[in-house]
């Protein structure tokens, strides 16, 4: 199953940029088929979603120093931890994945923000952007959901 995981807190201005989009999505993606988790800070709850054949994409904020609003796309499996040492508080959702699903299919979809700090809702420059975000994200989804057609059509 195809599970969209919207990560980020929105009472920290464009961390929340998942939500938002996820949510702005939410009834045209449940129509398509396809799940979406509000994980927002709890990846606990997003990996009691998720099983071992299901195709996730997360979408969560970003700061690679990147335009606010652009989106950078990385697979799962490229994703590597920037950690060198571990407890049972520095974990994130992605090293969990890779921990209990190693061969999950999925990618990152991460928005660029302008800024993260308190307070609700987008900055403006997010806000101005938002539909070009749920356009790209949603023909993103639709070219995923076509490719796993052509599979299943091909077995």
């Amino acid at each position: 199953m195809l599970k969209l995981i919207a990560m980020g807190n929105v009472l920290m201005k464009d961390d929340g940029i998942g939500i938002f989009i996820a949510k702005a999505m939410e009834e045209e993606l449940k129509v398509k088929g396809v799940e979406v988790i509000y994980g927002e800070t709890d990846f606990g709850y997003c990996i009691s979603k998720v099983n071992d054949f299901d195709t996730v994409i997360i979408l969560d904020a970003a700061s690679y120093g990147k335009s606010p609003g652009e989106i950078s796309m990385i697979p799962l499996n490229q994703y590597t931890s920037e950690y060198s040492g571990y407890t049972q508080h520095s974990y994130n959702l992605l090293d969990i994945l890779k921990l209990y699903y190693p061969n999950l299919e999925g990618d990152i979809l991460a928005v660029e923000v302008k800024e993260i700090t308190f307070g609700f809702g987008l900055t403006q420059e997010l806000q101005k952007k938002k539909k070009d975000i749920i356009k790209e994200v949603q023909h993103y989804l639709d070219l995923l959901q076509e490719e796993r057609r052509a599979q299943v059509e091909r077995k």
